[in-house]
């Protein structure tokens, strides 16, 4: 990595960064502009972290606040623009919901439902 982006984070993130991604590379791509921000997700097996980080112009990732996730090993994966925003996460299986529903889908909503009914029945 570039040494005046790593000087860049050590001098401007906090200790803990969590929930500050947007704000950093906010503030880190104007002093950088050749930096390219980049919305998606931080995928640590299973889980998937809405995100923000910076790219070179080769596609070097540069993380101002990748210490919030400690020593998790995982990917970045950019929100495709041209597909929906998501709107919420599944009670049942905590996939993306679309369009304000409540569930993913019919399989999910069945489940769900079948939880629901059990544990009003109690």
């Amino acid at each position: 990595m570039n040494p005046a982006y790593k000087q860049w984070i050590h001098d401007n993130a906090p200790e803990d960064p969590t929930g500050k991604c947007s704000e950093l590379t906010t503030e880190m791509q104007s002093v950088f502009p050749e930096l390219r921000r980049i919305r998606g997700h931080f995928v640590c097996g299973t889980k998937q972290y809405p995100h923000w980080w910076l790219e070179t112009a080769d596609g070097e990732i540069v993380d101002p606040s990748k210490r919030q996730f400690g020593h998790m090993v995982g990917f970045y994966e950019p929100h495709d623009e041209a597909r929906p925003e998501p709107t919420g996460k599944c009670p049942n299986c905590s996939g993306y919901v679309y369009d304000g529903g409540t569930v993913c889908g019919d399989v999910c909503e069945q489940q769900y439902v079948a939880y629901v009914m059990g544990a009003w029945r109690r």
